[in-house]
């Protein structure tokens, strides 16, 4: 009876973990801002499971600045943009329960000031909420060094195990990174290319699906990638490389 028990609840922790359920962040709307300028923030999360998640908290946090020559933890940045709802970098929101397969509207502004750095502003994510009377957590990729994430992705798998020892925390599941401009002179072009770092944390869904076994034509893309924030950042600095010639 108790291995019993015990098998059904690895089958539980594999399902909510799987990349096919783990809920899905998408459609975002990510202001490019001047200095002293505030824009609205917005996204939708969808639940992907079968039944009702609960006591859903979504912790909100601006953590990283970046620009063709540097880039630096956000608590380093004089006039870092804050989030208008908390005026802080960080911003936690109670959405209560999300029903399977519904789209809940997420937004929040965000706030510049006049001496706030050009460049674009990394945002991270973490999600808790409960499933089947039990507890998840699920962070995105900001919350992990370079180091961590690039032991945790070995062989295009993601170890959630390994993850949960560097963060000190359970580590369920993995949600996307996003992110936000601030332009002197908006290239609204340049940033809506840039917009799509919305997308990061999507690309460690792919080692999910190595390590479900689930094939998918995208992986070839994904290996040429390798999942790496660090190419990211050098795609980031390409850009504004090429805006400045």
């Amino acid at each position: 009876m108790r291995f019993a028990i015990f098998a059904a609840l690895i089958l539980l922790s594999s399902y909510v973990s799987s990349p096919a359920h783990v809920p899905n962040f998408d459609n975002f709307t990510t202001p490019v801002l001047k200095p002293g300028e505030s824009g609205t923030f917005n996204f939708t999360i969808q639940n992907r499971y079968v039944n009702t998640m609960y006591n859903v908290v979504l912790n909100v946090g601006i953590y990283e600045w970046a620009t063709e020559q540097d880039h630096k933890p956000i608590k380093q940045v004089q006039g870092a943009p804050v989030i208008e709802e908390s005026g802080k970098t960080n911003y936690t929101i109670k959405l209560g329960a999300l029903y399977p397969g519904v789209n809940m509207s997420v937004y929040f502004r965000i706030k510049t000031f006049s001496d706030t750095p050009d460049g674009v502003y990394f945002v991270r994510f973490s999600l808790f909420f409960d499933y089947n009377s039990s507890h998840y957590m699920m962070w995105s990729r900001g919350y992990f060094s370079n180091a961590v994430w690039d032991n945790a992705t070995k062989n295009h798998t993601l170890n959630l195990t390994y993850l949960s020892k560097a963060l000190g925390k359970p580590v369920d599941g993995i949600v996307p990174d996003s992110s936000f401009s601030v332009q002197s002179s908006l290239m609204w072009v340049l940033y809506v290319l840039i917009g799509l770092t919305a997308f990061v944390g999507f690309l460690a869904f792919y080692s999910y699906l190595k390590e479900e076994r689930i094939t998918n034509p995208a992986d070839e893309k994904y290996y040429q990638l390798k999942g790496k924030y660090r190419k990211l950042e050098r795609e980031l600095k390409r850009k504004l490389r090429e805006k400045n010639q």
